[in-house]
C-alpha cells in the first residue's frame, strides 16, 4: 500500500475521535450518574475528579490538571467547588510550600465510588457496539496514538 492510498486518514481520525468523545459527553450528560450527582451541581469534570482522586488516593492539582487535559484555571474552578462541597481537601505536601495535595473526605469518597460504579456501567454500554477483540484492538491503537503525541508534544 503506497504513502498516497493513506494520505488523509489522520484528518478522518482526527474527526472520528472529536466526534466520539462528543458524542460520549452528550450521553454521560444525558445519562449521569444518579439524580443525587445531577441534583449536587456537580458536572462531569467533577465526577472524573471524583473518580482519578478516588483511584490514585490524591494528587497535586499540576497532577490532575494534566490527567484531565484541561486548564488549571478551569481545574481550580472544579477543586474549588468539590471543596466548597466538602468532598475535597487540600493538605501539604511535603518539600513544597506552594504545593498542595488533594485528598477525598469521607464524603468525597462516598460520591467517589458512586460515580466510578455508574460510569462503568455507562462506558460498558457506549462500548456494546463492540465485540472483546474489537475493544483490545481499538484500546492498544488508542494506546499508540497516544504515546506517539505524547512524544511529539513534549518536544
Amino acid at each position: 500500500m503506497g504513502r498516497d492510498s493513506v494520505t488523509g486518514y489522520a484528518e478522518k481520525i482526527y474527526v472520528l475521535i472529536h466526534h466520539c468523545h462528543e458524542e460520549c459527553l452528550k450521553l454521560a450528560r444525558l445519562k449521569a450518574p444518579g439524580n443525587e450527582f445531577s441534583e449536587l451541581g456537580l458536572g462531569i469534570t467533577a465526577g472524573l475528579v471524583l473518580k482519578l482522586l478516588l483511584d490514585a488516593g490524591g494528587m497535586t492539582q499540576k497532577e490532575l490538571t494534566r490527567k484531565l487535559g484541561i486548564t488549571s484555571s478551569s481545574c481550580g474552578q472544579v477543586i474549588a467547588g468539590l471543596e466548597v462541597g466538602k468532598y475535597l481537601t487540600r493538605v501539604a505536601y511535603p518539600g513544597d510550600r506552594r504545593t498542595f495535595g488533594l485528598r477525598l473526605t469521607k464524603r468525597g469518597q462516598a460520591l467517589g465510588k458512586k460515580y466510578k460504579e455508574a460510569s462503568v456501567v455507562a462506558l460498558e454500554e457506549w462500548a456494546s457496539d463492540l465485540t472483546g477483540r474489537e475493544k483490545e484492538k481499538l484500546h492498544g491503537l488508542l494506546v499508540k496514538l497516544h504515546g506517539g503525541l505524547v512524544r511529539r508534544s513534549a518536544g
